[in-house]
């Protein structure tokens, strides 16, 4: 806004002083003289070094206030966008939830055929090379089983994104993932009603169920890992909901999982977004950005889209979001690609930086308020002739030191050895 209005702003100023330094004189020497000086207050008047100062000093300000916080930040203009958030998606996985899995049942489907450790040793040797918290997590139940021991022949170990994983293990074709891979692969309803009733008992639990089977065998397993919810989840969501800002999680989870963590965090069905890939997130962000655009008036300010995650598969959705925060604890190309980083995935330091965006936008209008005012009473002292132009310059300097001052209140003072509290992350 500052830069639109200064294309427009100083050109108008210096024609405007350079016709009271010129043109007057056609009056006569003493006409000329008066003008001359006005013209010069002018200048200096309607120089906007508070104007433009007024900006960059509360982003500095803000900035090292959130990044003294443990918050990291790309640019002012990010800060001020979290003081005009709308609507936030969640990502579940490491963002609501802790990321940290454990493998709480594994079914065989026909224990005939294979061995229970025979088929967990299979899964382990599929979930190893993968990067994902839910893969550590089989890994180490199968290290408790002593499957995880058995060593496979793994080849062309391929992800498939919001599905799960293939491989080629020991000669044959292996798959390991969610519900939707199986119904792809016209596998899923061959399972037998127990067993599907099984899985849909663990989901509707709020575990994150997935499957294994073997070229030839079809499904020859069953398994159900569960992941702890941030135990500031719930009071982040409830306070975010106060300020009136709509909350939505987006999640590549099945329904019902993704239902029953909803509800332990304060979430209703319709705030409940499941079963996504990767590229159904990027398009509820681009939808949700598109309608903001269309419903929004000339006159109003931008609502910003903001969009939370950790993971890869989030990283287009917060290439996309107006502004996009990243967690610490997530992967290294989701903090590449956000604006924002929560170093210690701390979601309660969410809160604080909305409202230190809010007191960041409010400073600025502040200080323009401030600066314009200020030039526009000198200006009318200046023509009634009650001005010198050392005046002028006293006011000009003096209108910059407050708004710089005032943009640097924003600086925290508070002890910052302290641990993180809901009280320190106020403010």
């Amino acid at each position: 806004m500052i830069d639109s209005f200064a294309k427009v702003y100083t050109p108008i100023v210096v024609v405007l002083a350079l016709f009271m330094c010129t043109i007057p004189w056609a009056f006569g020497t003493d006409v000329g003289i008066l003008w001359v000086h006005n013209g010069l207050v002018t200048i200096v008047i309607a120089c906007p070094c508070a104007l433009i100062i007024s900006t960059p000093v509360t982003y500095v300000a803000g900035l090292a206030a959130v990044t003294q916080k443990g918050i990291v930040c790309k640019g002012g203009q990010h800060l001020e966008g979290m003081g005009r958030v709308k609507s936030i998606y969640f990502d579940k996985t490491g963002t609501l939830s802790e990321g940290v899995f454990a493998l709480l049942h594994f079914k065989l489907v026909d224990d005939a055929i294979r061995s229970r450790k025979e088929v967990l040793g299979y899964l382990a040797n599929m979930e190893a090379p993968a990067s994902h918290p839910l893969s550590d997590a089989i890994v180490k139940g199968a290290l408790n089983e002593q499957a995880g021991t058995l060593k496979l022949h793994v080849q062309n170990h391929t992800l498939l994104p919001g599905e799960g994983i293939t491989a080629v293990v020991e000669g044959k074709n292996v798959h390991v993932g969610n519900k939707r891979l199986f119904d792809r692969l016209n596998l899923y309803d061959n399972l037998s009603r127990s067993m599907k009733a099984t899985t849909d008992d663990w989901s509707q639990s709020g575990g994150t169920v997935g499957f294994i089977s073997i070229e030839g065998e079809g499904i020859v397993g069953s398994y159900c890992v569960a992941d702890k919810i941030r135990h500031e989840a719930k009071e982040v969501v409830t306070t975010l909901k106060c300020m009136g800002i709509d909350i939505t999680m987006i999640t590549g989870d099945q329904r019902g999982t993704a239902l029953n963590i909803g509800a332990q965090i304060g979430l209703e069905e319709t705030d409940i977004i499941s079963e996504l890939l990767p590229e159904d997130k990027l398009a509820v962000i681009r939808n949700k950005a598109e309608e903001n655009k269309r419903n929004r008036k000339r006159w109003m300010a931008k609502k910003s889209v903001v969009m939370v995650g950790d993971g890869v598969n989030d990283a287009p959705a917060l290439a996309l979001a107006d502004v996009s925060v990243a967690m610490g604890e997530g992967a290294a190309l989701a903090m590449q690609t956000a604006d924002l980083t929560l170093l210690d995935s701390d979601l309660r330091k969410l809160l604080y930086v909305i409202r230190m965006g809010k007191r960041v936008r409010r400073t600025i209008l502040e200080n323009i308020s401030f600066s314009l005012v200020t030039k526009a009473a000198i200006m009318g002292f200046t023509f009634a002739g009650r001005v010198s132009l050392w005046a002028a310059i006293a006011s000009d300097v003096g209108a910059m030191l407050i708004v710089t001052m005032n943009g640097m209140k924003l600086l925290p003072s508070r002890n910052l050895t302290k641990p993180v509290s809901s009280d320190t992350l106020s403010v």
